[in-house]
């Protein structure tokens, strides 16, 4: 199986390294520094507290030419830099490609663009931060799989044999994976979960462990995903995966349990550090959910007060 892993941040040099680790023919396309750090070492991957570092070799590239053939095209990158790579996978030959991008605004412009039949779509259960070239990470396993497992269906919603070669794949490399029909409905759920909980962090300026000591802004956040999720249910769109029943129950239970979860190191690198990194995509998830909002004709109090963070954050960052 040849893989190309378009994008070599921390989810890319995840998924580069175990699938090459696991057997895999994988190329990385970077670019930068990024590129020149790969070219000399190699994807590097150290799990929190481990003594050693696991060094794995990929192909490296710098650009995707047309006739560049292989087998998957996971496209890893952050949903504000996907459109200006359209028209480059558009023009390549390769038959499967797979977005693993955070959106709630739908897939039609990505199948406009390479083709429908095409399209796949995924998203991970893993995190970490690079720390010069290496990258410290985690993947979802064991107790975290009750929030979040990495996740990958078609557009269509069918479960193919390539959606099976590549669960089987990627499970084989350690990353456990599941199948989704109704990828669309399972990432406008998690948008809806991921957008007010970094909007409470952005309140403490991404310090999960300041936010976890305020029971009154853990249960505003909780009020927000309930509320994005009652938006979903307006507009007719399950919540998924059904795993996520817990979130039904009342805010005082649920919060005694992320407050415990926000004190965590885990919280730390895959919440509050990502925010910090990531302040415009938030802002684009953000504006691609108001869009369900409004056409939902809904009241989100706690969504409109969590919003407010989001604003002075970045107004502090370009000051």
């Amino acid at each position: 199986m040849r893989v190309l892993i378009y994008g070599a941040g921390v989810i890319g040099s995840i998924f580069a390294g175990r699938l090459a680790a696991s057997g895999k023919d994988v190329t990385v396309l970077a670019r930068g520094r990024r590129l020149e750090e790969l070219r000399h070492n190699g994807v590097v991957l150290s799990k929190p507290g481990a003594h050693s570092d696991e060094i794995i070799p990929v192909n490296i590239i710098e650009q995707l030419a047309p006739d560049d053939s292989f087998d998957y095209i996971l496209v890893v990158m952050q949903r504000t830099q996907v459109d200006s790579i359209l028209p480059i996978l558009a023009r390549n030959c390769s038959k499967n490609i797979v977005f693993v991008v955070n959106t709630a605004g739908g897939y039609e412009k990505w199948a406009k663009a390479i083709g429908s039949e095409r399209l796949m779509i995924a998203f991970p259960s893993a995190g970490g931060e690079r720390i010069g070239s290496n990258v410290v990470y985690f993947i979802g396993k064991g107790i975290l799989r009750a929030f979040q497992t990495t996740t990958f269906g078609e557009y269509n919603g069918r479960k193919t044999e390539r959606v099976r070669q590549l669960i089987t794949a990627f499970n084989l490399a350690g990353i456990p994976s599941v199948f989704c029909d109704d990828m669309d409905s399972w990432q406008k759920t998690h948008v809806a979960m991921v957008t007010s909980i970094a909007n409470a962090l952005y309140q403490f300026d991404c310090d999960n462990y300041r936010l976890a000591k305020s029971y009154e802004s853990v249960c505003l956040m909780l009020h927000g995903i309930k509320e994005g999720f009652a938006v979903l249910h307006a507009l007719g769109i399950k919540t998924r995966p059904s795993k996520l029943w817990y979130m039904k129950l009342p805010v005082g239970i649920t919060a005694r349990v992320f407050r415990v979860v926000l004190k965590t190191k885990l919280a730390e690198t895959t919440m509050a550090k990502h925010c910090i990194v990531a302040t415009a995509e938030m802002s684009c998830l953000q504006a691609e959910f108001d869009t369900l909002i409004m056409q939902s004709h809904m009241q989100t109090p706690s969504i409109d007060r969590l919003r407010e963070n989001l604003s002075s954050f970045e107004n502090k960052k370009n000051l």
